[in-house]
């Protein structure tokens, strides 16, 4: 026999005692969580991190997704951007190239109702590496034994590339001389040189090919130049 709380009449069971007092029995939940927690984007690029609702108690109401906390030029979109019961949403962040670089704790907010959770994700924005082109003029030189010439070389930054360039040679073989005129472009990184080439009275006759390499900011680029020496 059951127990009526307002009349008194029949045997009182704890536990159904208690949530008849109480009026409801567990009301359940959510949690949130992410994975990654955290991400790396270069300006002008996007990331993503799963967002995963885990339930408790039985509930199952729909949780709604925000983010706050984001910096500016930073677009944060969910899908779905609710999660029924324990589910899944992917989290995307889209970085503007104008966003400042730097390190953001991003808040993902779920709410239902007067339930709320939360987790986080940390945003890292990097700024572009930029490379380089490297080009030679011209391409194919004939010097007598003997005798010198020279190319030009031109380097262009680009991508906000910025950093100086060392320039080297290697190919060119025995008894020739290969010198640059600055041997290193200056930051930013576009600027020109002169290779100068040396060719000895006692050089081998024939074609060889130089390459030549230009390195710096963590790019490395190369051309080559055709050497005839007659």
């Amino acid at each position: 026999m059951g127990y009526d709380v307002v009349t008194g009449i029949g045997s009182p069971n704890g536990q159904a005692l208690i949530d008849a007092l109480a009026g409801t029995g567990t009301a359940g939940g959510f949690s949130l969580s992410a994975s990654p927690t955290s991400v790396t984007v270069a300006q002008g690029g996007s990331g993503t991190s799963t967002i995963t609702s885990t339930t408790t108690g039985g509930f199952s109401d729909p949780v709604t997704l925000s983010a706050s906390g984001q910096p500016g030029g930073v677009t944060v979109s969910f899908n779905p951007t609710s999660i029924t019961g324990t589910g899944t949403s992917t989290m995307t962040m889209d970085v503007g190239s104008a966003t400042v670089p730097g390190t953001y704790t991003i808040t993902v907010t779920g709410t239902s109702g007067s339930t709320t959770a939360t987790t986080t994700v940390s945003l890292t924005v990097t700024g572009p590496t930029g490379s380089f082109t490297l080009a030679a003029s011209p391409k194919t030189i004939t010097i007598t034994r003997g005798g010198l010439g020279r190319v030009n070389l031109a380097t262009t930054a680009t991508g906000g590339f910025s950093s100086s360039i060392n320039l080297t040679a290697s190919g060119q073989g025995a008894n020739v001389l290969v010198r640059f005129k600055p041997s290193t472009i200056p930051a930013p990184g576009t600027g020109h040189a002169a290779m100068q080439i040396k060719v000895a009275a006692n050089a081998t006759t024939g074609t060889r090919t130089i390459t030549v390499t230009g390195t710096g900011g963590g790019v490395t680029k190369t051309v080559t130049v055709r050497l005839t020496i007659n």
